[in-house]
């Protein structure tokens, strides 16, 4: 059971995230949108379009202001994986961050779906173990249904088509068995990743708001052989609809 010692959601923590984060010339100022970007393709986009402020923290760590209301924070400098995409979510919100959306790549479960498609996940499976030390095991994870509806509405107004459904978080990268895949995909599952769920689950604890969207950097379909010079990364075509939605999300427009 994770965690080992527990329940402990309610309990005490030996320090912040607002610790973390802080200095001597106090917390940084994030805007209160912040996007989590995991991968590189993504990430220089941002650093032509955004401007890199350098935060003088004791764990620093790098985000780039693309508006007055809508930040980016690379999580792939800091590391990969559910562990660290709930710290990065901590770290935003321990800055301000009123709400954190994940726009990375994922591996789609459904053959049908085109490569430059958005996928918008519904609910995620906990396979990870960080979103235990902020939930019980029975609660399930949701994004924030008011900002999921925005995101799908600027995606339509771009002409992206998406996709909804649930995603399954793994941190087992070599573990993902077929009998899983087959499971999932036979389910709807229209992505696999391994951070949504840890990073809902500490927005949740947290009390803000938070969606997922999903690029596609492959699809996990056993027996079925997509050739790879098919599939091209899509995800920095997908950053303009995602902020357009989080700043009509923040203003209340």
């Amino acid at each position: 059971m994770i965690p080992d010692y527990g329940p402990t959601y309610d309990a005490e923590a030996l320090f912040s995230p607002m610790e973390s984060v802080s200095s001597t010339e106090g917390r940084p100022d994030l805007p209160p949108a912040i996007i989590l970007g995991f991968q590189d393709a993504l990430y220089e986009k941002i650093k032509d379009t955004g401007t890199p402020i350098d935060p003088d923290t004791r764990r620093p760590f790098e985000y780039h202001a693309i508006s007055d209301s809508v930040g980016f924070i690379p999580v792939q400098r800091m590391g990969v994986g559910a562990p660290v995409a709930a710290i990065a979510t901590e770290k935003a919100i321990g800055s301000g961050a009123e709400c954190v959306v994940m726009l990375g790549g994922s591996a789609a479960l459904q053959p049908d779906v085109p490569a430059d498609a958005a996928l918008l996940p519904t609910r995620a499976v906990r396979d990870e173990g960080a979103s235990y030390h902020y939930l019980p095991p029975e609660e399930t994870v949701r994004p924030t249904p008011e900002l999921l509806g925005r995101l799908g509405d600027a995606f339509s107004k771009h002409a992206v088509e998406t996709r909804r459904g649930p995603t399954w978080t793994t941190s087992a990268l070599f573990r993902e068995t077929i009998p899983q895949l087959e499971h999932y995909r036979g389910e709807g599952f229209v992505s696999l990743c391994m951070e949504t769920s840890a990073i809902w689950a500490v927005c949740r604890y947290r009390g803000v708001d938070t969606a997922t969207v999903h690029g596609i950097d492959g699809y996990a379909v056993p027996g079925e052989q997509i050739p790879t010079e098919a599939f091209t990364n899509h995800l920095p075509e997908l950053l303009g609809p995602t902020v357009e939605a989080l700043e009509a999300h923040v203003g209340g427009g």
